[in-house]
């Protein structure tokens, strides 16, 4: 081994340009030589930073995918890396991959003859604790819901019952008391529950004991099938997208939270605004974003400076519509696309072979049918409304005759949903009356007619007349979400703070391999977010680690 000394002098000789002479500078300072060699590790990963080894023609990094994930792998591993270079040094060089048109993945809103149409409808959780970190809450202009819910109760025609949070609306506390939605000892059993979730940070939530949302609370606090089935089944079920039963106990608790302490909202300009953000910010840092390109193989090329353990060099074959096939070169990948496409993309590479065979857990699917018709709307508050009818008679929520799970008015939350003097209804359909009305959108249209006719019998005839309750849009949406519980299998997204991104189902990955989404963390948008933000803090260190082992094979220094 050189001595410390050795290396100083190794590093002078060869170091001839401004910014080598501004290190030099620090190292003849004595205070790079405090703490030898690991300062000297840290003086060489800024050297490699700002001398920029990168192999001509070889990207720093590809992102396959530009949903939220994917975006902030990107914007994480340009910010990370910037905070560690000299102004005068180059950014790190990434390439965003995206199969479709548009950015956002599963996030993506449309307009029509001035509505606003999130594609599934999905409201903003402002508590998810990655969220804010990572966004600008005011640049969002975010409207608040009201917090609780109306319900729809089996047996009352025409007539909606209130509940609502009496922490923060007291004017609603005797209504919310008195409610019939559930009898008075499920009302004192939630007192325990809130207690849970409120004195518990979400790190411990994350490490109670995991049994299915059910039985947690049907065995764990008591609730009557009566309350669970009028209230807590609609409301988690429009959440999560599937029945009690394949819900994680964990991520119960971790949404009631998120719920309990904050608001759910809407961005004045739909959830595109989120995703408008982070491209914004993403452009700004150099990100070069390619549309219409579906990556069609990943194929590792190792790097004849490469050594063990550091990342070598990737082919990525891209099937584009404007430049037709093309390779692209990378120094690390980031895959940030959906489980599915993510094994798809990853079962040819080395080293992860053996647990792919199996099968992979199940994605959530779910509708959203839009109504235009003119003002007012039934319901003027700002609030969501869940279909409780099932809590007497299960075959009146999620059947073929009875479909709605819940709906919405976003016209209430944002006016500018829609144009003046109409409004917008949105009615949230769940994978089995999907898949019990197959591909008859006529069919499935009709039946969440007569059924809303029911609850808003003042509008019955206004609300089956196809040319007053305009159906503006039908989005059905596969692989909306990743199951975030399965019992007895592994990998579904259900994990606080994400799964190390340098492996997939259990499976290590060649180095410089990376994998973000959802379904590495939770099955939320917060999920998402911070999958992204391991995915690009994973990718700044093996670039500036590799980038260290190049300088010093040049320089030939040895450790």
């Amino acid at each position: 081994m050189r001595r410390p000394t050795t290396l100083i002098i190794l590093l002078c000789l060869r170091l001839t340009s401004p910014t080598s002479l501004t290190l030099t500078e620090a190292f003849l300072s004595g205070r790079s030589v405090v703490g030898g060699a690991a300062q000297i590790t840290k003086s060489l990963s800024q050297l490699s930073s700002q001398s920029n080894p990168t192999t001509e023609g070889v990207l720093d990094l590809c992102v396959i995918g530009g949903g939220v994930s994917g975006l902030v792998a990107a914007i994480t591993a340009a910010e990370t890396s910037s905070k560690t270079r000299q102004s005068s040094s180059h950014p790190l060089s990434i390439l965003l991959l995206e199969t479709s048109d548009a950015l956002g993945g599963r996030i993506r809103t449309d307009t029509s003859d001035g509505y606003i149409l999130d594609r599934g409808f999905a409201v903003f959780v402002e508590d998810y604790p990655t969220s804010r970190r990572l966004l600008d809450y005011d640049a969002l202009d975010l409207r608040q819901f009201s917090p609780g819910a109306m319900v729809k109760l089996f047996g009352h025609d025409g007539f909606l019952t209130k509940v609502s949070d009496p922490r923060r609306r007291h004017q609603d506390a005797l209504m919310t008391l008195f409610s019939p939605v559930c009898g008075i000892l499920d009302k004192l059993r939630l007192l325990p529950l809130f207690i849970t979730v409120l004195t518990k940070s979400v790190d411990e939530l994350f490490t109670m004991t995991e049994t299915d949302a059910y039985s947690c609370l049907r065995s764990t606090y008591g609730f009557s099938d009566d309350f669970i089935n009028t209230f807590f089944a609609p409301f988690l079920e429009g959440i999560y997208l599937t029945p009690l039963h394949y819900q994680s106990s964990r991520m119960l608790h971790f949404i009631l939270k998120m719920f309990a302490g904050g608001n759910a909202s809407l961005p004045r300009g739909g959830m595109r605004a989120v995703v408008d953000q982070l491209s914004d910010r993403a452009v700004g840092l150099s990100v070069n974003i390619q549309y219409e390109s579906r990556v069609v193989k990943i194929k590792e090329v190792p790097l004849t400076s490469g050594c063990d353990g550091q990342a070598g060099q990737y082919s990525v074959e891209v099937e584009s519509r404007s430049n037709g096939i093309q390779i692209i070169q990378a120094r690390t990948i980031v895959v940030a696309t959906d489980v599915d496409a993510a094994q798809s993309l990853l079962v040819d590479l080395r080293t992860i072979e053996t647990s792919l065979s199996e099968e992979l857990p199940p994605q959530r699917s779910v509708g959203c049918i839009y109504y235009a018709f003119q003002s007012p709307a039934p319901v003027i508050d700002p609030i969501l409304i869940l279909n409780g009818e099932g809590g007497r008679d299960t075959t009146r929520r999620n059947t073929k005759d009875y479909p709605i799970n819940n709906v919405c008015f976003p016209s209430r939350v944002v006016e500018g949903y829609a144009p003046n003097g109409y409004e917008l209804c949105s009615v949230v359909i769940l994978e089995n009356a999907l898949a019990e009305h197959g591909n008859d959108n006529n069919s499935l249209d009709k039946a969440v007619r007569i059924q809303l006719a029911t609850w808003f019998p003042d509008l019955s005839s206004d609300i089956i007349d196809e040319t007053k309750w305009i159906r503006k849009e039908m989005y059905v949406m596969k692989n909306a979400q990743p199951a975030n519980y399965h019992r007895g299998r592994d990998g579904c997204a259900n994990v606080n703070g994400g799964r190390d991104c340098l492996t997939f189902r259990g499976e290590s990955l060649p180095a410089g391999i990376f994998v973000c989404g959802d379904h590495m963390a939770t099955a939320t948008l917060n999920g998402a977010l911070e999958s992204g933000v391991n995915a690009g803090h994973a990718v700044v260190r093996v670039v500036s680690s590799t980038a260290i082992v190049e300088l010093t094979s040049s320089y030939n220094i040895k450790a």
